[in-house]
């Protein structure tokens, strides 16, 4: 196979656990101080996470995301990692919530650290994680949200 079929077949593999998260797996875990490593990331202040909740689902999850309070996902990714979204909560109106891979070991890597006026916190963004909006007919909305992830998140 061609590095350019690897890469196709990863995409669909990458879409399918998004699929599958999304709309079949339903459950839910609480913490009372998840513990997280955030290498090779900016981070702040990891004791903003007290009392967060950590997810295992996107739709459990989505609420906590879209009304921007501290909360987690965590869901399998390819190659016995796994695939994080924190939420810190609002910062001076701007959501800050930052998306990795991590390592069996928990070390982040690959990942972006976000800063997003609250008011564009949305379902699209949502659906730009998972990768949602890569298919025909979301080209205008993965457009938006390449311009919001180049505007207020840093690698």
């Amino acid at each position: 196979m061609d590095k350019h079929a690897v890469i196709v077949v990863l995409v669909v593999i990458i879409l399918a656990l998004g699929g599958y998260f999304v709309f079949v797996k339903q459950s839910l875990i609480t913490t009372t101080n998840p513990t997280l490593n955030t290498t090779a990331l900016p981070t702040t202040d990891q004791s903003k996470q007290t009392n967060s909740v950590i997810f295992t689902d996107p739709p459990s999850f989505a609420p906590s995301f879209l009304q921007c309070t501290p909360s987690e996902l965590r869901m399998p990714f390819p190659g016995d990692n796994i695939y994080v979204n924190t939420v810190y909560g609002v910062e001076n109106d701007k959501c800050h919530y930052i998306l990795k891979v991590v390592n069996k070991d928990n070390v982040a890597l690959q990942g972006i650290d976000c800063l997003v006026p609250k008011e564009l916190i949305s379902t699209d963004i949502l659906n730009h994680v998972f990768g949602g909006d890569k298919v025909p007919g979301q080209e205008k909305i993965l457009a938006e949200q390449n311009k919001i992830e180049a505007d207020y998140c840093k690698k």
